[in-house]
């Protein structure tokens, strides 16, 4: 009775898209360059220049890109422009406001990241006098971000600010030892 696959090696040849790298196994420094990688998928999907332009705005090559971006970019062969994928899943360490201070929380959700973001930029404000502290309240009380509820407490951001607690460089999570 004769077999009813195919012969390994027969048909076409498609090429599959890359998996990106798994977040967990990157050291420090990959890390670093998937932050960068993550920020020009971003500014990518923005339209905020080309392909060539990003890449040396975040100082990335194009093999590296491709490594770390995997199936979120595509495009680029036979004469196509490269183009970013619409869905957005990549992961990011984030820095998550808490009554103890600013934590490290992973997400894999740009609009958390952006939301984040402009929560950190209202407490910016709040610090430097530009927003009040009703106003801050009533926008970030009760607010919801990866299932957890930010500290939008003002009279203790000040007090904590004050003691110097709030070091807050960047939203993204140190991946690394201070230069």
């Amino acid at each position: 009775m004769a077999s009813k696959r195919k012969p390994q090696g027969s048909g076409t040849k498609r090429a599959r898209a890359r998996r990106a790298l798994p977040y967990s196994t990157l050291t420090a420094r990959q890390k670093a360059t998937y932050d960068r990688t993550t920020n020009l998928v971003t500014d990518l999907r923005r339209g905020d220049g080309s392909y060539t332009e990003l890449l040396r705005k975040h100082h990335l090559g194009s093999r590296t890109a491709r490594k770390y971006a995997g199936r979120d970019l595509f495009g680029g062969t036979r004469g196509k422009p490269v183009r970013a994928s619409k869905a957005d899943r990549r992961a990011r360490d984030l820095m998550f406001p808490q009554s103890s201070g600013d934590v490290r929380v992973r997400t894999r959700s740009s609009r958390d990241a952006t939301k984040l973001s402009d929560y950190y930029n209202d407490r910016d404000k709040l610090l430097r006098g530009k927003l009040g502290v009703a106003d801050f309240e009533a926008k970030w009380s009760g607010v919801r971000i990866a299932g957890q509820e930010l500290f939008a407490d003002a009279p203790v951001i000040l007090e904590m600010a004050e003691a110097d607690v709030l070091k807050l460089e960047d939203l993204y999570a140190s991946v690394g030892p201070e230069r």
